[in-house]
């Protein structure tokens, strides 16, 4: 990206220290990612969100990534609207102020931000906001981007082409008394009768206050994998489930409002946000790569695991560390909150570490301990099943190693499977 500024990544690794631990985007599910971005475009003029129709897997590598977002939420509204519309159809001012704007809609529907405390933050060319503003009111539902209850309700009153005076002079004069149930003084100062009357008021109350409140359904909550491993028979290939991030960019927009602003003060506040946005997305490539590299060494070290032809194998964070070329503790960082799917599963990337016992004789996980021992209790003689001490003495010969009777107790308690005696009867 050609710009004045002319920032090199040696620059960015300085600027960005503090800020890469301040926001910790390496410990980001692909969800808080999506949340995260979401936030940054609502509050950054230069974080500009385009609508793809981009299709993100789930767990059952089926449905759409983003029917798994439970909707009517805040951070959700902005697609919402933006998804209604085409970018082809807007100019570059245009797009950048109505992507700003359907940022600034609340979870009932209503526009939270007014033209002249816009002007007050950026300059707008004329006739731009009334354009957007336009633009917005007429998307679904009804009474979207209102600025208040009277325009929200005479928006829909519009849409339904039942707008008349009668109502307008309701709306302008009378709505409080509408919505506090005072009908009398209605029907008392007004020169229409109360039949009438009766009928516009229950036309005026069948309307939505809060548009958006239950336009969208609420989602359940679902796995979300943040990385896919897709096999054939020689081959596996790792997707990174955050093709959505392609759907944002730094707007060029406001890139060249930058560069030619001759107010200081803007100028300032437009090379901060420029410079935030820069390193946000110079942080989420080094995401990508750390968890791209990461979950390569784990396929490796878990191969016939995944392939389910092998127990889960001891693997700890220094190992997978070692192999990345990483800290432990950036691997611990990477792992947080994620998701793997595999042809097989769908499981938690802590779930693949397990320490190794004592190193003596084979090393073995807890994993594949507990999985031999329930192997061996489902096969046994249920008229006299093995005890404690006898199913200690099998998985010692069985790994070749010496095993404490406590730990084969522990591990069988784990598994929930009752003790001899009770196993028997």
């Amino acid at each position: 990206m050609n710009t004045s500024l002319n920032l090199t990544q040696e620059q960015l690794q300085k600027i960005s220290i503090n800020q890469i631990q301040s926001l910790s985007i390496l410990s980001l599910s692909a969800e808080s990612l999506r949340d995260l971005l979401q936030k940054e475009s609502e509050e950054n003029p230069f974080m500009e969100y385009t609508p793809s129709s981009t299709s993100y897997m789930t767990s059952d590598g089926a449905s759409s990534f983003l029917n798994f977002i439970a909707a009517p939420e805040q951070h959700n509204i902005k697609q919402f609207i933006l998804e209604q519309v085409n970018p082809e159809h807007f100019t570059k001012p245009q797009w950048a102020l109505f992507s700003y704007l359907a940022s600034h809609v609340d979870s009932q529907g209503y526009l939270t931000i007014t033209e002249k405390s816009l002007q007050k933050k950026l300059p707008l060319p004329a006739g731009l906001f009334s354009q957007c503003i336009k633009i917005l009111q007429g998307l679904e539902p009804a009474g979207l981007g209102a600025s208040s209850l009277k325009e929200c309700l005479t928006l829909q009153l519009k849409r339904k082409r039942k707008l008349t005076p009668l109502l307008e002079e309701l709306l302008e004069n009378h709505l409080d008394n509408i919505t506090s149930q005072k009908l009398s003084s209605i029907y008392q100062t007004m020169k229409y009768s109360k039949a009438q009357l009766v009928k516009a008021i229950k036309l005026i109350k069948s309307l939505n206050p809060t548009p958006l409140e239950h336009y969208i359904e609420n989602a359940s909550t679902y796995i979300i994998p943040d990385v896919i491993i897709n096999t054939t028979d020689k081959n596996y290939e790792i997707t990174l489930n955050d093709s959505w991030i392609s759907s944002y960019s730094i707007s060029d927009y406001y890139i060249r409002m930058m560069q030619t602003t001759t107010d200081e003060a803007t100028k300032d506040y437009f090379k901060k946000k420029y410079i935030r946005c820069r390193l946000l997305f110079y942080n989420i490539e080094r995401r990508r790569q750390t968890l791209y590299a990461l979950t390569d060494a784990i396929w490796h070290h878990q191969q016939a695991y995944f392939q389910k032809k092998g127990p889960l194998e001891p693997m700890t964070l220094a190992d997978i560390a070692k192999k990345v070329g990483v800290h432990p503790s950036t691997i611990s960082r990477s792992i947080k909150n994620k998701y793997l799917q595999t042809p097989h599963m769908t499981i938690s990337f802590k779930q693949l570490f397990q320490r190794p016992f004592p190193k003596t004789g084979q090393k073995i996980s807890k994993e594949d301990l507990k999985q031999k021992l329930h192997q061996i209790i489902s096969t046994e003689n249920t008229q006299h099943p093995y005890s404690d001490a006898q199913l200690t003495e099998i998985l010692s010969q069985y790994y070749g190693r010496p095993l404490s009777r406590r730990l084969i107790q522990k591990y069988r308690t784990l598994l929930h499977i009752a003790n001899s005696y009770e196993r028997r009867y």
